[in-house]
């Protein structure tokens, strides 16, 4: 069962009522209190990553009102050796709940059935374990976008776009960062296939996680395909060299663009009609909700009935002055 996004709202609300219930409009007894619970993120991204520094304020926000301490562990490089390294060390400590990315399954499966034996509750955050239902790992539920409709509504919207603007879609690509990373996948394949149910081919591109490098390739495709008129890119990494190349070749007319997550490159595409929608995930909900779950299971024994997304949405122009004073604040 998925959550409906007004059920988290439902929810936090809910969470604002039990807290000025106990502690009241002018003081905050958690804060005084003693610690009960230690939780932590696990994740593939680093602090450093614009994304990622959301999810850690989310995080930290929870910490202000309840009486928990949380840790986040994040490789400074995308590395899924890194990333099991440090689940294992999170595993180690003992914490009373781990919210962890599942970016690759077989990867993190061994570490997380172990630490869910030794009954340690755990949350999948930000990429779920896609696998068929009798081969997943086995965690309490998942907390964020699902991926695959992000993939599917981003083809959806395109096809809109071209038909409102009286385009033909010749061909179209979508570049990945991260090749093999299941979220990413995921999104590619979603478009690929709204898209390829109107009989347009698209191709899966590798650019890599290092913008130069991203940028060349682009341009080496665009010259072989010159015919192609639709591009998407799966997060801000994608967003960077796509962005220019468009601009530096004048086809903001040409290319219908579209990408996923948001930073302030992506936002100043948007504003400029480079791009024209990002998909967004609202990422804070997925630092914020795992604690809150997680406090609600050890405290209570309460969890919800099944996932819960975040996402996807869109921003565009009819919304990206208010979204970046979002970001501005941390929120987005």
């Amino acid at each position: 069962m998925k959550l409906h996004p007004k059920f988290i709202f439902i929810v936090l609300l809910a969470v604002a009522l039990f807290l000025g219930g106990v502690v009241g409009p002018a003081s905050n007894s958690f804060a005084k209190a003693e610690e009960e619970y230690t939780f932590c993120i696990v994740s593939h991204g680093g602090v450093i990553d614009p994304f990622w520094a959301v999810v850690v304020r989310g995080m930290k926000d929870a910490t202000k009102n309840f009486p928990i301490k949380a840790t986040y562990f994040g490789p400074e490089v995308a590395s899924i050796t890194e990333l099991v390294n440090l689940l294992n060390s999170a595993i180690a400590a003992k914490p009373d709940g781990i919210a962890v990315t599942i970016t690759d399954p077989t990867a993190v499966e061994e570490p997380l059935r172990r630490a869910i034996k030794q009954g340690i509750p755990v949350i999948a955050i930000n990429v779920a374990d896609m696998r068929p239902e009798e081969q997943r790992i086995p965690y309490m539920f998942y907390i964020g976008q699902n991926e695959y409709l992000g993939g599917v509504q981003a083809g959806q919207r395109i096809l809109r776009e071209a038909k409102l603007r009286g385009i033909t879609i010749n061909r179209g690509a979508v570049g990945i960062q991260e090749a093999g990373h299941v979220g990413l996948e995921a999104r590619a394949k979603g478009f690929a296939d709204a898209l390829g149910k109107a009989g347009i081919k698209v191709d899966k591109l590798d650019i890599t996680p290092r913008p130069e490098v991203g940028f060349e390739i682009l341009r080496g495709y665009f010259t072989r395909h010159p015919e192609t008129n639709v591009l998407l890119t799966v997060g801000p990494q994608g967003t960077l060299p796509a962005v220019r190349l468009i601009r530096e070749k004048g086809w903001a007319n040409k290319i219908l663009h579209g990408t996923f997550d948001l930073d302030p490159v992506t936002l100043g595409a948007i504003r400029e009609g480079i791009t024209l929608f990002a998909v967004d995930q609202q990422q804070y909900m997925q630092g914020f909700l795992p604690m809150v779950y997680l406090y609600l299971y050890n405290k209570f024994g309460l969890q919800p009935g099944g996932d819960i997304l975040t996402g996807p949405g869109f921003v565009d122009k009819t919304n990206v002055e208010q979204i970046a004073q979002l970001i501005k604040q941390g929120y987005r």
